[in-house]
């Protein structure tokens, strides 16, 4: 299966439970590939048969920003069927970052995916 894929997308936003990521903007770091095939696309010189990466960047930063949940993993799940119902791919893959997460490491986070037919 062909793959379309936006990384690092950035989106400064309300995630965490701690009391001060209630309040204050923290970076969070996205990365989406979606599964869809690319075939129609390429050989119709016709975007309509893919997917626009630059309006599902959108409607992801719309939608964090928006939610500002407390948990990475309902985030993430949530992403995953949104982009499923509104941007019909085969299969969904994000992983959400948090760099300021841990102090030793350049990030902290989750991986999840989901599949049309889940």
């Amino acid at each position: 299966m062909d793959k379309i894929f936006v990384k690092g997308l950035k989106i400064d936003c309300i995630i965490g439970i701690l009391p001060h990521e209630r309040v204050n903007l923290q970076p969070l770091i996205l990365d989406i590939t979606l599964e869809h095939d690319l075939k129609d696309a390429a050989q119709k010189h016709d975007l309509s048969f893919s997917i626009d990466y630059a309006l599902l960047s959108k409607r992801v930063e719309d939608y964090v920003i928006a939610r500002k949940a407390p948990l990475l993993e309902e985030l993430g799940y949530e992403l995953c069927a949104l982009i499923i119902k509104e941007f019909k791919p085969h299969k969904v893959t994000i992983r959400l970052t948090k760099p300021l997460a841990v102090k030793a490491s350049v990030g902290a986070g989750i991986e999840v995916s989901q599949t049309a037919d889940n």
